[in-house]
């Protein structure tokens, strides 16, 4: 959950929203008169439960050094990187900051989508994210659903290829529109999406629920688990069912028993 980092009362309720982590957000989040201020609050983020992020301003921004200067000062490890279009880039961080650094990249330009296989790759980027408004203005198009799914999917291939968890889909703006929401989710899921950023604790139930498996989905992996003990193919449910589609419910049934445990 992005969180802006000149609104430091908000923190611990971010904190609390059942977010997985939070992103203190020093860039979109925070008008360019403030951006100082908010960064004399991110020692804030030490006090935080979750694992917090700081999104900094981009490299080819005024503030980039002076945000990189303060997170290295206070000890963080987690960096949000906006608009990520090389290792160069992400070398030089780590040069900056340290060895032991987690980054996630954020993919907001076409440059961004073309380096996605060599950016997932790089040893300290823990995850790709995706920001879709940035990257229809920098494509100069509208953010249409296809626009969109083209990005993910690829997204999606070059995390996978590289080891790594599945990318973040960019987040909602409509705050209050739950339905929106949902289908934002499923289409995100279907294009290969591993969870979704929010920039509201309203959505965090919502999103959190939506990238879980449903009940129904659990019934189906366990129907296809007992009838293929043995691992052959068979027909389940008047479909055939062999090793892939196995595989495919046992996944399932573990995310299903993280979401219990």
């Amino acid at each position: 959950m992005f969180v802006p980092a000149d609104r430091p009362e908000r923190f611990e309720k971010a904190d609390r929203s059942g977010a997985d982590a939070i992103i203190i957000d020093l860039e979109d989040a925070v008008a360019p008169a403030a951006k100082d201020g908010a960064r004399s609050n991110l020692h804030h983020a030490l006090t935080l439960r979750n694992p917090t992020y700081v999104r900094v301003n981009s490299q080819d921004s005024n503030w980039y050094t002076a945000d990189l200067a303060a997170v290295g000062a206070l000890g963080l490890r987690r960096i949000c990187l906006p608009k990520a279009e090389s290792t160069a880039i992400l070398d030089a961080m780590v040069r900056i900051l340290g060895d032991d650094i987690e980054i996630t990249a954020l993919i907001e330009t076409a440059r961004g989508l073309e380096a996605a296989g060599a950016l997932a790759a790089h040893s300290h980027v823990a995850r790709l994210a995706f920001g879709p408004a940035d990257f229809a203005l920098d494509l100069g198009v509208p953010a249409s659903n296809d626009l969109k799914a083209h990005a993910m999917m690829r997204l999606a291939v070059a995390s996978r290829a590289a080891g790594k968890p599945l990318p973040l889909d960019g987040p909602s703006f409509e705050v209050t529109d739950t339905a929106r929401l949902a289908i934002e989710c499923r289409q995100a899921l279907d294009h290969g999406a591993g969870g979704k950023l929010c920039i509201h604790p309203a959505q965090t139930s919502h999103v959190i629920s939506a990238f879980q498996p449903s009940d129904e989905q659990l019934r189906w992996a366990q129907r296809i688990v007992d009838s293929a003990r043995d691992g052959a193919a068979r027909l389940v449910d008047g479909k055939m069912i062999d090793a892939p589609i196995i595989a495919q419910a046992r996944t399932l049934l573990a995310r299903g028993r993280l979401q219990s445990s």
